[in-house]
């Protein structure tokens, strides 16, 4: 093997880590952004339109001809630009017209419903005691599967919950169930 001297190599030149070119676009975004600060920083002050607005908006009746005519004058050149908004919203007055109070009907959570919620529906019998039986451990009251035979003579059993016995425990039995990730629907007793 023939020995090498590390030594004596030649160090590579380094690269700076930013270019130039960086540097000189940082420097003249830098040099924009003053120049834009140095123009906005001259620009005219709104305080005086401003008081002009409120005087032309509220006229006092004992304010002298002079500051009138001033004012018309300022209305002309407005006028002129586009801006008639000021002289037409004194004369535009809208006035409402009278509207009763909503009066609020709270809906009462211990009213009686004939509501049940249906879990699931299934084609096997397995599967809806399946359900059956997880909505027992999760404390589910009234858990039934029934059988139902559709018009057009297919079986399904359906695992429902209730009826309830007000609102507030329906409600509750919905929350639980989304918790467990169950889709349940709404059914009327009488629909049943």
């Amino acid at each position: 093997m023939a020995s090498h001297d590390y030594a004596k190599r030649k160090k590579k030149p380094r690269k700076p880590a930013v270019s130039r070119w960086v540097m000189l676009l940082t420097i003249a975004i830098s040099m924009a952004f003053v120049a834009g600060l140095i123009v906005l920083s001259q620009q005219p002050d709104d305080s005086k339109v401003s008081t002009v607005i409120t005087k032309k908006a509220n006229p006092t009746k004992a304010a002298p001809k002079k500051q009138n005519q001033g004012v018309k004058n300022n209305s002309k050149t407005e006028q002129k630009n586009g801006f008639d908004f000021y002289t037409l919203l004194p004369d535009s007055e809208v006035t409402p017209g009278q509207v009763e109070e909503y009066a609020s009907t709270p809906k009462d959570p211990n009213k009686k419903t004939n509501t049940l919620l249906q879990a699931g529906s299934f084609r096997k019998l397995a599967d809806a005691n399946r359900l059956r039986a997880k909505l027992i451990l999760i404390n589910m009251d009234n858990v039934v599967a029934e059988k139902t035979v559709s018009s057009s003579g297919s079986v399904w059993y359906r695992v429902r919950i209730g009826p309830f016995s007000n609102r507030s425990t329906l409600n509750k039995a919905e929350d639980i169930l989304a918790q467990q990730g169950i889709e349940s629907i709404r059914i009327n007793k009488s629909a049943n």
